[in-house]
């Protein structure tokens, strides 16, 4: 007497085979349609995850939407795809035009999320091009987004804003 396997099947495979006892795979699209839609699902209505906004990406729609002319400025390097900063800790620069108090400002940014805000404060202490474009009249932020909200509730992206100065560089 032969053994069955888990599906039904007779040869000795465990139900490991292609022999006809064991039901295959769909091969065509019309066969994975067809059998969605016996089962109630259609795969054509699948819902498909977006893809989370990058920092940088949503820091220059916050520019954007605050009146400020803004490009970014860190790229790809080809091959070995790592980005690379402005001056090594820049990703966007902004014109920051006057308002009244206030004069106009030539802003870089450093755009990240909170959990990586302590590691980028450092890489920005630690490189020199930094103190050099602050100390030359530059402003510098880091702006660190996370998504917050109450428990239960929908959660938004919030920002916050860290500026840097001269009396940073001094401290550390």
């Amino acid at each position: 007497m032969t053994d069955v396997g888990p599906n039904g099947c007779t040869c000795g495979f465990n139900g490991d085979c292609n022999c006809a006892f064991v039901p295959s795979a769909p091969e065509t699209l019309e066969e994975v349609i067809a059998d969605g839609i016996a089962s109630g699902i259609d795969p054509t209505q699948r819902k498909k995850r977006k893809k989370s906004t990058s920092p940088t990406q949503r820091t220059l729609a916050e520019c954007r939407k605050r009146g400020w002319t803004a490009q970014v400025v860190e790229h790809r390097v080809p091959r070995i795809n790592v980005l690379r900063d402005l001056f090594g800790v820049i990703d966007l620069v902004v014109i920051v035009p006057a308002a009244p108090g206030s004069d106009s400002a030539i802003l870089g940014i450093q755009a990240t999320t909170t959990t990586n805000a302590a590691a980028r404060y450092d890489k920005i202490i630690a490189e020199p091009r930094a103190r050099q474009w602050v100390e030359a009249g530059g402003r510098l932020e880091l702006w660190s987004w996370a998504k917050r909200g109450d428990r239960g509730k929908r959660k938004l992206w919030t920002l916050r804003v860290e500026a840097l100065a001269a009396s940073d560089w001094e401290a550390a």
